[in-house]
């Protein structure tokens, strides 16, 4: 490939295949293009029906015939294939007649958009039910919005609602009302208008999952508004609400001036905006009244549209199956909506209400909706969830299947054969497998084309299709270079490839031909991290060579942009790579493939080949005490200990880039290193550091991170919560609004960096030179440990005593007290079970929760949803790798040593070790650390009240059940209680005959416990709780366990079916006694005298 290559698909074909929401394609491309969504995670109520984690397995569960009911959640990132797979199973579900199928599009994302759909795929019969459901006001966009504003104030004013809401004493205070009743803020405030054209999908731009709340920046918008009315009259009487809104909102610009996103803002900081949140909360709670009103759509409108739909179609004997892509696109209905979704067709209501059909759901949630928006009470309704991705250090979610690369690659190539064979093509494959054979494939030109060979050699090939234009190596960098928070939302999904890869890569071919591809538009949009881009992502070095070797400006700039995403942009050197030579790592054929000019050397460049630097082990803190400066190069070194230092930072070989060959290393070319050392100097001088974010990250990475940060007194992991990349700034005109571990340019750290440089760039300096280097870098390490060890105790109070706070002992005592009264082992048990029981994952209980007191179950229930990874962080604080390569495969040793002290003392006394008290916390601490202490707390407080709560309560329940055993054993009593029961009730079975059934049913359930021996279990405890040989209350551990071992269950039980019993005799007994004295003379009298009799000793009479 000599000269240019040329395209070999047509760019209206590649528009048509590039489609970016799922639903808008036809059924053709998108099986063409389809991969398979598989290793997400699933949960739900009936999760584990799911066989594995594959669409099939989703597919084959839902729509088996004998299910009745599934709501099922499918959560995502936008873009991250949540459509795709709704779309798929649409596609694939079985044809058959007793299912009625509708696929509900995200459209316009607006709610009416989503009744018409509704409306449209119904069938014909169920258009009256939509007659008065949706009917919107007259006015004009400007007005609606005015009337959502106005309706907004009034549901604002005190009294309005019949219920009162949470926050109407706040809105008293604050009157809100009052405020948005100002003709400035009803003129200029777009907050209203914003939320309606979502609602009403009036925007020009995509919806995207948005969802419709007021936010930070409305709010911000608000108060600019008000700020100059602050001090007038007509807003007196919410001027205080003015006043902290102006005083928050200039907070809120400062954050947002460092790209903090509203929701980030909101959900990470909220201490600092009590009142815009306060704010924000109260009018979204009342948005969903407001857009009704506007939209001419009730809540129970829609409920009752959907109850006749499906009592309709249960007349028929019809199976509803509801595929709704967005329901972002139901906001302001959506709880509505959400009621009639997991209604279950077999939890029918009174016998006068119709039988509704089966109903099988299933709908696209973002995890911004999910955790802020979905209530709780149908998060635990949802039957089946499918989640496509896991939360991220960037606070987003990944997406599953693109965390492969040989995944990304399968994804990318079936849309390029799909590309290149043309919707015609397509077309015809989709109707041969409709018609004729079910397995044909695809259809993949590479298979025939002449230049498959050489394109193969240089381009690369994933399963027999070509990556051409890209190389594997390409798609990566494309890949990585995509932004994975880009103000709330990630550009790394299947949308984000299509949108910012495919897309702009792909669409304009005839740039192949004609020598000018890679055009600009590759990098254009905000998709890409700028430190990613051609621009900035080419050494200094490589980038001189492009000046060098290239005149013109654009050629430059096409070079520039191929080396950042073909070749490694690190690196200038010239190697062999196959049957040639490649540079920077890219092979001189694709060079020629895209038409540029040769700017390696005709030769591999020689390897270096001098000596490395000696790697000297990273020191302990407390082990290198403050000396005096090191000797200057030329004097005599001290005696005594030579100092330690850091390893020396060297780069790890490149990956091989279109062949797999190994590339040798390569170290940072001399002239930037002499950059860095001269911005070294020119810091010291003038306290302005360039290229900071380099800087930032070296000074973490290469120096920070190389600490032995165990040593500074707390768990790694609580560390690098704290100071994190984005914690560490080398100073370099801050202006202190966040509370960064800040790298001052004092004599120690300049010294120390100027040594790192020296290091990595002098290769022929004399051994008393490195000696000199390495003592101040060794003393820059020290330094640095010190400062953040005074950091980090800023950010960590101190619990009471003054002593630094042990994580691993609040972290441990909380699980093992959670484990001790889960009943999954027992606090007398030996040390050694009870370390298992911290840190293994957590059994079932093997005590019954549900019939312990309200401590018992509240303080269980307060660490339910965090218990995992509490365990989880716990284990990763205990792990000690033996080595990185260890740390990477999972092979490390325990520190037990604070654990095993821990555990003991709490099985000794049930006293959690000093932990902090969560309100001193600052925000820096991360979220579980604080709750873990806000669980100790909790815990701490509850303990003795669970011991003495549920001695109460089992005193009760022991001396209920004895006084009416009357010295009975319990086998016995219910035996002669049956008798009784049964022998009266064949007198007169029309007496209480319901009442009787039933505790019959009741007394048969008991027979499996009655075979185990659960009498007589409670005859034992009754003879010991009556004896009074209960544990005394300390030490608490024991007592504790004693409680755990009650068999509470059993005893709730029987107590239960002997008073149940007692009040069916008490009642059979009038009757009994009135027929008794009419039958007086007529029958035996010593059949008369037996009745009576019986009754009378079992009723407790006689």
């Amino acid at each position: 490939m000599s000269t240019p290559v040329s395209a070999c698909w047509e760019a209206q074909d590649a528009r048509d295949m590039f489609s970016t929401e799922a639903l808008e394609g036809d059924d053709a491309i998108f099986l063409a293009t389809h991969t398979p969504i598989e290793d997400f995670d699933v949960a739900g109520a009936n999760g584990a029906e799911f066989a594995e984690q594959t669409e099939s397995a989703v597919l084959e569960t839902l729509s088996a015939p004998e299910r009745e009911h599934a709501f099922c959640v499918v959560q995502g990132e936008p873009g991250s294939g949540k459509s795709h797979l709704i779309r798929w199973l649409a596609v694939n579900w079985p044809r058959g007649e007793r299912d009625v199928m509708l696929l509900l599009r995200r459209s316009d994302g607006s709610l009416e958009g989503a009744l018409h759909q509704l409306r449209e795929r119904l069938p014909q019969q169920f258009g009256s039910l939509f007659q008065n459901l949706g009917q919107t006001h007259r006015a004009g966009q400007r007005g609606r919005a005015n009337i959502f504003l106005g309706t907004l104030t009034n549901t604002l004013e005190p009294g309005h609602f019949e219920v009162p809401l949470a926050d109407e004493g706040w809105c008293r205070e604050y009157a809100p009302d009052k405020l948005l009743r100002l003709d400035e803020v009803r003129t200029r405030w777009q907050g209203p208008a914003r939320i309606l054209g979502l609602m009403e999908g009036s925007t020009h731009q995509p919806r995207n999952s948005e969802t419709a709340s007021f936010n930070l920046h409305d709010i911000a918008e608000l108060a600019k508004i008000c700020a100059p009315l602050e001090r007038s009259r007509v807003a007196a009487p919410c001027r205080e609400l003015i006043h902290q809104l102006v005083r928050e909102t200039d907070r809120i610009d400062r954050e947002f001036a460092e790209n903090w996103s509203a929701d980030a803002l909101a959900k990470d900081y909220k201490d600092l905006f009590p009142v815009s949140l306060r704010f924000i909360a109260a009018l979204n709670s009342r948005r969903n009244d407001a857009i009704q009103n506007v939209l001419g759509i009730s809540a129970q409108g829609l409920k009752t549209l959907f109850r006749r739909v499906r009592e309709a179609l249960a007349q028929q004997g019809k199976r509803l199956v509801l595929l709704l892509e967005d329901i972002t696109s139901w906001e302001g209905l959506d709880d509505s909506l959400i009621d009639a979704l997991v209604f279950n067709a077999a939890a029918r209501g009174g016998e006068e209400e119709a039988s509704v059909c089966p109903l099988i759901s299933v709908v696209g949630i973002t995890p911004a909706y999910y955790y802020e928006h979905l209530a709780a009470n149908y998060r635990q309704r949802i039957t089946h969830e499918i989640r496509l991705g896991k939360s991220t250090g960037s606070g987003l979610q990944d997406v599953a299947t693109l965390r492969d690369r040989q995944m990304r690659r399968q994804f990318v190539t079936r849309y390029l054969a799909a590309m290149r064979a043309g919707r015609d093509r397509i077309d015809a494959w989709l109707r041969t497998v409709r018609t004729d054979d079910a397995t044909c494939p695809a259809p993949n030109p590479c298979t025939t084309c002449t230049r498959r060979e050489t394109c193969f050699s240089v381009f690369g090939s994933n399963d027999g299709i070509g990556f051409f234009p890209f190389t594997a190596h390409a798609l990566d960098r494309f890949f990585d270079a995509l932004k994975d928070n880009d103000r709330g939302q990630t550009w790394q999904t299947p949308r984000g490839i299509l949108q910012a890869i495919l897309s702009p890569n792909l669409t304009q071919p005839n740039m192949l031909a004609a020598g000018t591809y890679p055009g600009p538009l590759i990098e254009s949009g905000q998709a890409f991290r700028s430190d990613r881009c051609s621009g900035m992502a080419l050494a200094s070095r490589t980038r001189e060579i492009v000046r060098n070797r290239i005149e013109a400006p654009v050629e430059q700039s096409r070079m520039c942009r191929v080396l950042a995403y073909w070749a490694d942009p690190e690196r200038a050197d010239t190697t062999v790579m196959g049957d040639g030579l490649a540079f920077a790592g890219m092979s001189r054929h694709l060079f020629d493939a895209f038409g540029l000019p040769w700017i390696g050397s005709e030769s591999a460049t020689a390897a270096p080949t001098s000596d490395p630097l000696p790697i000297i082990d990273v020191p302990a803190p407390d082990e290198l005490p403050v000396t005096a400066p090191a000797p200057a190069p030329d004097s005599a070194p001290a005696s005594g200990p030579a100092p330690q230092a850091p390893a020396m930072p060297r780069r790890a070989p490149s990956s091989a880039l279109a062949t797999g060959e190994k590339l040798r290393p390569r170290r940072t070319s001399i002239p930037r290193l002499e950059q860095m050392r001269k911005q070294i100097r020119a810091w010291q001088q003038t306290g302005v550091m360039e290229d900071i974010s380099q800087w930032n990250t070296l000074v973490y990475g290469e120096i920070f991170s190389k600490l032995n940060l165990r040593q500074l007194g707390y768990p790694v992991k609580l560390v690098t919560s704290i100071i994190t990349p984005d914690m560490l700034k080398v100073q370099s005109r801050m202006d202190g609004t966040r509370d960064y571990f800040v790298i001052r340019p004092e004599e120690w750290v300049v010294k120390g960096l100027e040594a790192y440089i020296a290091l990595r760039q002098d290769r022929d300096m004399t051994s008393a030179d490195v000696s000199y280097h390495l003592h101040n870098l060794a003393a820059m390490m020290r330094h640095m440990a010190q400062e953040a060890s005074q950091y980090l105790d800023r950010h960590i109070p101190l619990p009471e005593g003054g002593k630094r706070w042990q994580p691993v002992a609040t972290f441990a005592q909380v699980l093992l007290l959670r484990a001790w009264l889960r009943g999954t082992v027992s606090p007398t048990a030996p040390v050694l079970a009870q370390i298992r029981a911290v840190l293994e994952d957590e059994p079932d209980p093997r005590t019954d929760i549900g019939t312990r007191c309200a401590p018992w179950q509240e303080l269980l229930n307060a660490s339910n949803t965090r218990s995992g990874y509490i365990r989880q962080l716990l284990n990763e604080m205990l792990a000690l790798p033996v080595s990185e390569e260890g740390a990477r495969e999972d092979q490390t040793l325990v520190d037990a040593s604070v654990l095993t002290g821990a555990v003991a003392r709490f099985m000794e006394n049930g006293e959690f070790d000093p932990f902090p008290d969560p309100q001193a916390m600052t925000r820096r601490m991360p979220d579980l650390f604080r709750r873990v202490c806000e669980l100790a707390k909790l815990s701490d407080d509850r303990l003795m009240r669970i011991n003495r709560t549920e001695t109460r309560q089992l005193n009760d329940r022991v001396q209920a059940l004895s006084d009416m055993l009357e010295r009975d054993g319990i086998v016995h009593h219910l035996d002669r209680m049956k008798a009784c029961i049964t022998a009266i009730s064949d007198l007169l079975p029309a007496v209480i005959p319901v009442r009787v059934a039933e505790w019959m049913e009741e007394y048969a359930r008991l027979a499996p416990r009655i075979e185990e021996g659960a009498p007589t279990q409670l005859e034992e405890l009754i003879c010991d709780v009556l004896d009074g040989e209960m544990p005394a209350d300390y030490p608490k551990p024991v007592k504790l366990g004693w409680l755990a071992r009650v068999p509470s269950r059993n005893l709730e039980e029987f107590l239960k079916v002997t008073q149940s019993g007692t009040d069916v005799l008490r009642q059979l007994y009038t009757p009994a006694h009135d027929c008794v004295a009419e039958a007086q003379g007529l029958g035996s009298l010593s059949a008369v005298h037996a009745i009576g009799h019986d009754l009378k000793e079992v009723a407790g009479h006689g």
